[in-house]
């Protein structure tokens, strides 16, 4: 991978932990928020899931632009808007402001659901994408060490309000690296492997499915210029490449849960074990670590597996990371102690964590250049919504159950649905060789049409 990618990578991992940092800080100053603005659970859920609603409805468009126009300027515009935004939240006089202002946050929330899988798919080869995913992705649990160590830092000395200044200002500069950083050529088969000094037949998976002649799924063979398609058409073609369809779904039920542990984490370990809010922040840092050691490691098993050449291997540890985390996870709910808890959530942590870049990798793998934009904006429409609610409905359930121990209720009915997660992944054992296939044969047929083109000439 050239110096490019390399930096891209490094820049988008700092996107990511900008984002996650202040979404973080919403539940790390929960207690501090609850006190100032005078609400309780439900509304804590509410305010988390607020600029949801702006990154619900951006992504649609953003992913259209995504495929059609520079992505490094997108997220350059779209930053300097994060920006005004956070910095206007930091300076809320009220809960309505407070809650006004955080709709402007959905901006950079909306363009990287597009623009990162679009950006790691011309950039990076596709036997180190899920490391790539993995690296970048590990951004959500820099930012939220970031959010707990500045709630437990600044408080401590001057306002809550300053976290959210100081994010501003780290804004502003992101927007201006992604300003100059140069756009990346757009790529059919993907850039060339390490080692390979002539021109890729195609990604390291399409080889494998190839030569273990693995017949193309019909239905999601690309027929149409994606450069023309319409966003209808886009979503259509989306909901034919079913490996697509079997990853968002199981991506969807592992983001409500890992939604509502981010922002009612703090408030948990508070009430069951009786912490400061200080030492549950820090507590929260110990169970990042363990999730940052997922996304690095599970993804790089991921890549050394695929390059010995096992096409599945993707798929059997994003499946395996939901399935088990869920376990030491149970545990650390039921304990009252928080020096059992801690090593349990950890653990789990490093599972669950583990399973998304791997799963990402999949979803780049079986779409075409020119269409992830538009089909990575309707997984962040939904995961927008899942991560929207999840914090809501937490709440909700949290008010409605009186004598305390309304979160741990909410946490142990929800947390079967990692383990489902899971299962609905091994679904795509069945369709991911044939939709790699598909997109395959989806490029050479751009190709020849091409060609085509070109030796007729111009009409």
């Amino acid at each position: 991978m050239n110096l490019k990618g390399k930096r891209t990578q490094i820049l988008l991992l700092l996107v990511l932990a900008l984002s996650y940092a202040e979404i973080t800080l919403i539940g790390a100053l929960g207690p501090t928020l609850e006190r100032v603005f005078h609400f309780d659970d439900t509304m804590l859920g509410l305010l988390a899931a607020s600029s949801n609603v702006v990154t619900a409805i951006a992504t649609i468009p953003l992913g259209v632009l995504t495929d059609r126009t520079k992505r490094t300027m997108l997220l350059a515009i779209c930053l300097a808007l994060w920006a005004v935004g956070v910095g206007f939240v930091g300076a809320s006089v009220s809960l309505a402001m407070f809650f006004v202002a955080r709709l402007l946050l959905g901006s950079v929330g909306a363009v990287t659901g597009p623009t990162l899988p679009s950006l790691v798919g011309d950039l990076v080869p596709a036997s180190q994408r899920a490391r790539a995913f993995g690296l970048i992705e590990s951004g959500q649990l820099v930012g939220s060490g970031l959010g707990f160590i500045l709630a437990a830092a600044i408080t401590a000395f001057i306002s809550f309000r300053w976290c959210f200044w100081l994010l501003a200002v780290a804004g502003v500069g992101m927007a201006a690296a992604f300003w100059r950083l140069p756009e990346p050529k757009r790529t059919t088969a993907g850039p060339a492997e390490e080692g390979d000094n002539e021109a890729p037949q195609g990604t390291q998976v399409q080889q494998l499915v190839r030569e273990a002649g693995i017949a193309p799924s019909r239905a999601a063979i690309l027929r149409e210029d994606p450069r023309q398609m319409s966003l209808w058409e886009a979503t259509r073609y989306f909901m034919r490449v079913r490996t697509d369809v079997i990853m968002v779904a199981s991506r969807a039920v592992g983001d409500f849960f890992l939604a509502a542990i981010g922002t009612f984490g703090v408030v948990f370990a508070t009430k069951q074990y009786g912490l400061s809010q200080g030492a549950a922040d820090l507590s929260m840092l110990v169970i990042g670590v363990g999730a940052l050691a997922g996304f690095l490691v599970v993804g790089r098993i991921s890549d050394i597996l695929l390059r010995r050449r096992h096409l599945n291997s993707r798929l059997w540890l994003g499946a395996f990371g939901y399935i088990v985390g869920p376990v030491p996870v149970f545990f650390a709910l039921r304990t009252h102690t928080v020096v059992v808890a801690l090593p349990l959530f950890a653990l789990g942590a490093f599972f669950v964590a583990g399973a998304g870049p791997t799963l990402d990798a999949v979803r780049v793998d079986v779409v075409v250049s020119r269409l992830r934009g538009r089909t990575e904006s309707i997984r962040q429409v939904q995961r927008t919504v899942v991560e929207g609610s999840a914090p809501a409905l937490f709440g909700i359930i949290s008010g409605a159950v009186t004598g305390g121990g309304g979160l741990q209720l909410a946490f142990l009915v929800t947390l079967p649905a990692l383990i489902l997660s899971g299962l609905i992944a091994l679904l795509a054992l069945r369709t991911y060789g044939p939709d790699v296939a598909a997109a395959l044969a989806s490029i050479e047929r751009d190709k020849d049409g091409n060609a085509d083109k070109e030796s007729h000439g111009p009409e």
